[in-house]
């Protein structure tokens, strides 16, 4: 898993960087995405939880939500890698076949994508300290769902698109076109 690198989609197909063969790739077919199913049976189960321990009154001890914050990034680091990990087990990818131009622009999208991606995690940052100070300072319940997936968000880009391997990435594409490959 780690070796790979998601790109995104680029006029109409999705590539993929293999970090240990610095090979840019390109899907041959989609991936079974049954994986994210799990996603919403996770959400819907944290809810009834949580749901269930509000009614308790168990969330009106401090000391319990605080130790449910980490308990939350534990479940989305897990639930983020067993996800990105089985969809790039189902990968079906070739060689790229881009030629000198289609880098080109394919290597400026890729930085406009960084900026957007970056971006989106640090809005997710955000929101995942907003959602703690919710948890932690008022009683509402829906923060924890909203905790796991800022969580889940950002794990799932650290796996999937390893944005601080991308200025390396983008140079290695980049000397392999000018170099003619």
């Amino acid at each position: 898993m780690p070796s790979m690198i998601n790109l995104g989609i680029w006029e109409n197909k999705n590539y993929h960087f293999d970090w240990e063969e610095k090979v840019l790739l390109e899907e041959t077919s989609s991936p079974n995405y049954w994986s994210y199913v799990l996603l919403p049976v996770t959400l819907f189960i944290i809810h009834k939880i949580s749901d269930g321990l509000a009614e308790a009154g168990l969330f009106d001890n401090q000391l319990v939500r605080f130790g449910t914050i980490p308990i939350l990034g534990v479940i989305s680091y897990f639930l983020a890698a067993w996800i990105i990990r089985y969809y790039h087990a189902s990968l079906k990818l070739q060689t790229s076949k881009l030629d000198e131009d289609q880098c080109k622009k394919f290597i400026k999208a890729l930085k406009r994508r960084k900026v957007y991606f970056i971006f989106l995690v640090n809005l997710f940052r955000f929101l995942t300290v907003a959602a703690i100070l919710l948890f932690v300072i008022g009683n509402e319940t829906i923060a924890v769902l909203f905790l796991l997936i800022s969580f889940l968000v950002i794990f799932m880009f650290k796996f999937d698109y390893q944005l601080h391997k991308w200025p390396d990435m983008i140079e290695i594409i980049s000397q392999e076109v000018e170099n003619g490959k």
